[in-house]
């Protein structure tokens, strides 16, 4: 006991000592200014990232998708990227389509705003579903019944999103903002955008937005 106070006295009276004579806020401030100035180069060259011209911002109905995705919290349960690890490129790069170095790059997400990365997989990472499973009709009953495309699944059903309009105004209102801040989306994509989403559903979306995840970066 004696010894733990004695500690505890020695340790009590550094810390007077210290914040007493401000050297505490002193050394938090260079730790502080050390931290940025480390910080401050990559941030200066994330304009830098380049990649491959296929890489194309996603359509009006992908767009209104993607909204759909965040708006029903699919990222708290779907993480969207590969890591550098062989059993988790093995696992998601099943069908070996992009390349020796299967894993996320910078570059795949120059049009994420944003990012969706996620950190937990209650279900399966989807960053690369077009080359999992590109097959619209079971994505679109998988949305509707889980249970029924893959029993034992704990996802919740989304029959509504198949009934429920998509709000074309307000998608080409998102579409004017990416461009300012860099997606190069041209008067005439934000026109076409009445004519793909005409008679589409949130559920149609969201499906088209799924058949878009790894598409652009597969090897052709």
């Amino acid at each position: 006991m004696n010894h733990e106070n004695q500690d505890l006295k020695w340790y009590e009276k550094l810390s007077h000592k210290i914040e007493d004579k401000m050297q505490f806020f002193i050394w938090v401030f260079i730790a502080a200014l050390i931290g940025g100035l480390i910080e401050i180069p990559p941030f200066f060259l994330m304009g830098e990232v380049k990649g491959p011209v296929s890489i194309t911002p996603y359509n009006a109905l992908e767009l209104a998708g993607r909204d759909v995705y965040q708006a029903e919290g699919c990222f708290y349960c779907h993480t969207q990227m590969i890591r550098p690890f062989k059993w988790e490129t093995d696992r998601w790069d099943r069908n070996r389509e992009y390349g020796p170095e299967p894993y996320s790059k910078a570059y795949e997400y120059v049009y994420e705003h944003p990012f969706l990365w996620g950190s937990k997989r209650t279900g399966p990472d989807l960053w690369h579903e077009n080359s999992l499973n590109n097959n619209a009709s079971w994505h679109k009953q998988h949305l509707i019944n889980p249970q029924e495309t893959t029993p034992g699944s704990i996802m919740p059903k989304y029959p509504h999103l198949f009934e429920e309009p998509i709000d074309i105004e307000q998608i080409k209102a998102n579409m004017r903002a990416l461009q300012k801040i860099g997606v190069p989306y041209t008067e005439d994509d934000i026109a076409k955008a009445d004519e793909l989403l005409k008679g589409k559903t949130k559920g149609d979306a969201l499906v088209a937005y799924l058949l878009k995840l790894g598409r652009d970066t597969k090897q052709k």
